[in-house]
């Protein structure tokens, strides 16, 4: 079983994964137009919606970290959604083809994230 400060380090780079990528997309910073991370969010209220969504994502991973046990259902949820942007990235790469090499490799910390989840999910049941 992972220990206490294992887990609190993991969910706390977690929260700090996802507070970094919202910043790195919010659009007034133009550090992913910087970076060449297309497609670029938008000033659109979607867009806005979802970089709110990776923030709050993060609180809930700076939650974990504070009481895992407690925030189990974070946990849960955070899988599903990181899960669902692997997905939604690989089909815009395969199929629709307007993703970058450069935002599919920073997907990897999703994917990593996701087996981390995955094996802490496991090993605290």
């Amino acid at each position: 079983m992972p220990t206490s400060s294992y887990t609190r380090f993991m969910f706390g780079t977690a929260a700090l994964f996802n507070f970094g990528a919202a910043a790195l997309f919010l659009p007034s910073l133009g550090l992913a137009a910087a970076l060449g991370l297309q497609p670029l969010a938008s000033q659109g209220l979607f867009d806005q919606i979802a970089l709110l969504a990776i923030f709050i994502f993060g609180v809930g991973y700076w939650m974990v970290a504070d009481n895992p046990q407690a925030n189990r259902g974070i946990v849960k949820l955070g899988l599903a959604a990181k899960l669902g942007v692997i997905a939604i990235v690989w089909a815009h790469v395969l199929f629709v083809g307007d993703v970058n090499v450069r935002l599919t490799l920073l997907l990897s910390g999703d994917l990593l994230y996701s087996l981390l989840f995955i094996q802490h999910l496991r090993r605290t049941a």
